[in-house]
């Protein structure tokens, strides 16, 4: 039948528990003697029955302390007790009479203590007694629990001394009628100790027991001790739970019971055939009645006061974790498919970026890049094998820090998309990159700012291929100005002499008849005339006026700037503006006026091939300029730091095909210029000093050119 672990309470005699360990062989009946036994209940009585029997009027003993190897003062007949608990004796003073009776179990007389082999600090503690003649009586026993300790590799037989002194001489015949007495005083006070030890023994194991019970049932897995047929002998509570039936119990927990009981003892008898290895059991909660899974753990136990063996078996319960082992493997597979989601989306994201060939960078809140693509890259970074010393190292530098000071700045505009241009410098080429930058501001799940992305496009190269396909607008407008005016200028050459020679034919018609033979001459001389004079009228309306409406002058001139910047910078010049902006609107042809803007200034340029500085003007006049003599005009003012034009060219440098390029111009620039504001009513000035540069003043009427200047 099963016994559980239950409180006995202090004052239950041991029973079945662990045995008290064995003493050491210093650790004998006269160390107990020492520590357990209070010698004045024992030998007092004995002492004072001595003393008025044999007339002995002193006494003192001394017990032996192995742990020590010194016997102390315990108790003393008409002696004051300090003396007595100050009296100590080494066991190393060999030829003390004292220790040598000890030693040798026998007793010894000593006459006069002044001349026995006495150390001066024991004779003078036996003198301050009064004690100068004795007798030295070993404490031996005749009890079988009786043990020996040991010194200097011999036993030491006795667990004490007593000396006794009296005022009368000593005599063998004394010493014969005090051994029984020596004797008797020893069993009694190694019998008292070993009363007293078991005592503290049995109080010992009750005070172990209940420690055990605490132990064993503060646990909370269930701990159960078998026997070597399976049967449970001892359980905790907590196993009690499980295995044990109770009279009150239903007939569900008595089956739970029954299965578990069952289960456990299968499980058992397989763990002997493994020995020491841990195996799952599942058990029946009989209460609640769901399955409990158990690690059993068993060790082989054996009892050493019958022999008897069994098995000890420890149930850890291990639902709750094998239910979150599960949970965290499910955990794992999902979190294993989501990284592999996360991984191909981030790969894509990387395809993405490495694809696009615009520079991508993302910042985080401190400015430092988190991730840039390719081409990002090498604008920012130098390679690792590049010392950080390099010209390109310094370069892609110089660009970290003009970037993130620019973004820095854009951050400072509320709108979430913002934009800007920064020029950067191609660590490869050196050449100078003008990017546009689209930024913006990538926040969390709370709306908190967690990153900035830029966006950059190399806006220079769109730029020059815009400029040159102003340039190529420009060339085909002054081919096709200059080819409409040539046509027109020829047209209106022609008509003149063709009308004369329409009147002529006309005459004749009307005064040769009909019948003349060679009046169907004249009618087709009429009709190849008259088509003459169509083709004329055609190629006059081939040269339209454009379209006149209010033009901002200084914004026309930025915008022109705008175009040619890029070129401008490479060639190392630089526009200098002092536009007046109270200049009313002029009515013009926008796009004719650019042209004439855009030649001008590359032309200015072109006369600077070191480089140098444009400078633009506008101012309104009134009419007082001696200049222009003109009322209500928008003067512009284009002046270069060149070489100039020679004296001998100023004249002709308005004319058609004329140019000091040599042959890389067509010489209509500047002949098309002054058609186009000569058309506006307006004039075109130069001034020019060799070496000192060129001005070329501009001067137009606000109102438009004249109504009957239209053609």
């Amino acid at each position: 039948m099963a016994v559980e672990f239950r409180s006995a309470g202090p004052q239950t005699s041991a029973g079945q528990g662990t045995a008290p360990p064995s003493p050491a062989p210093e650790q004998s009946v006269q160390s107990a003697v020492v520590q357990l036994v209070d010698p004045r209940e024992t030998l007092m009585p004995m002492l004072e029955g001595l003393s008025r029997a044999l007339g002995y009027r002193r006494a003192i003993v001394a017990l032996y302390d192995p742990a020590t190897t010194a016997m102390r003062g315990a108790i003393g007949l008409n002696v004051p007790d300090p003396l007595v608990q100050s009296f100590e004796i080494n066991l190393g003073e060999s030829q003390s009479p004292i220790v040598i009776a000890l030693r040798d179990g026998v007793p010894l007389r000593v006459d006069d203590a002044r001349t026995s082999p006495l150390n001066q600090q024991t004779l003078g503690q036996l003198l301050e007694m009064e004690i100068s003649s004795f007798v030295v009586l070993p404490l031996r026993s005749t009890s079988d629990m009786f043990g020996l300790a040991s010194w200097q590799g011999r036993d030491v037989p006795s667990v004490g001394v007593i000396i006794l002194s009296r005022d009368e001489p000593l005599t063998d015949a004394d010493i014969e009628r005090l051994m029984p007495f020596a004797t008797q005083a020893g069993t009694a006070l190694v019998r008292a100790s070993d009363v007293e030890r078991y005592k503290d023994s049995s109080e010992q194991h009750a005070v172990e027991k209940e420690w055990l019970f605490w132990m064993v049932n503060s646990v909370a897995d269930p701990v159960v001790l078998c026997d070597a047929n399976n049967d449970i002998i001892l359980q905790n509570v907590r196993a009690e739970s499980l295995f044990k039936e109770h009279p009150d119990d239903s007939e569900g927990k008595r089956r739970a019971i029954f299965l578990n009981n069952f289960f456990f003892t299968a499980a058992l008898s397989n763990s002997k055939l493994e020995q020491n290895v841990a195996r799952d059991l599942t058990l029946i909660d009989p209460i609640e009645g769901t399955e409990l899974l158990f690690e059993m753990i068993t060790r082989s136990a054996t009892n050493y006061f019958d022999g008897s063996r069994g098995t000890l078996a420890v149930l850890k319960n291990i639902t709750d974790l094998r239910q979150a082992t599960e949970q965290v493997s499910q955990n794992v597979q999902a979190l294993q498919t989501a990284e592999e989601e996360v991984r191909l989306e981030r790969d894509r994201l990387n395809l993405i970026l490495r694809s696009v060939p615009n520079p991508i960078i993302l910042l985080d809140n401190d400015n430092q890049p988190i991730l840039m693509n390719h081409e990002a890259m090498r604008l920012f970074q130098a390679s690792p094998l590049e010392s950080h010393r390099s010209r390109r190292a310094h370069i892609c530098v110089s660009n970290e820090a003009k970037f993130t000071s620019f973004v820095s700045q854009l951050r400072l505009d509320p709108a979430q998309g913002m934009s800007g241009e920064i020029v950067l410098s191609d660590p490869d080429s050196r050449e100078q990159l003008t990017m546009a930058v689209t930024s913006t501001e990538v926040r969390d799940e709370l709306g908190a700012v967690a990153a900035t992305v830029s966006v950059m496009q190399d806006v220079s190269r769109l730029r020059e291929l815009e400029r040159r396909r102003i340039e190529q607008i420009l060339f085909d407008s002054e081919k096709l100005a200059a080819t409409g005016r040539l046509a027109a200028s020829i047209a209106h050459e022609i008509n003149n002499p063709l009308e004369a020679i329409k009147n002529a034919l006309y005459l004749l018609t009307n005064k040769i008849p009909q019948t003349d033979p060679n009046f169907k001459f004249l009618q087709i001389a009429t009709k190849e005339t008259d088509r003459v004079s169509r083709i004329l009228r055609q190629m006059l309306g081939f040269y339209r006026a454009p379209k006149m409406e209010p033009t901002d002058i200084n914004r026309l001139i930025e915008e022109s700037e705008g175009l040619i910047e890029k070129h401008l910078r490479q060639n190392h010049v630089r526009v200098e503006n002092e536009l007046d902006s109270t200049l009313p609107p002029v009515i013009a042809s926008a796009d004719q006026l650019k042209q004439v803007l855009l030649n001008l200034m590359l032309n200015a340029q072109q006369a600077m091939p070191d480089g140098g500085t444009i400078y633009v003007t506008t101012r309104w006049s009134d009419g007082g300029d001696p200049e222009f003599l003109m009322a209500d005009s928008v003067q512009i003012q284009i002046r270069d730091t060149g070489k100039g034009i020679s004296e001998e060219h100023l004249p002709h440098i308005f004319e058609p095909f004329f140019s000091t390029k040599d042959t890389k111009g067509t010489g209509l620039g500047l002949w098309v210029s002054q058609g186009i504001v000569q058309a506006h009513g307006g004039s075109i000035k130069l001034r020019s000093r060799e070496g000192r540069g060129t001005t070329f003043s501009v001067a137009l009427p606000i109102g438009g050119p004249a109504q009957d200047g239209e053609a």
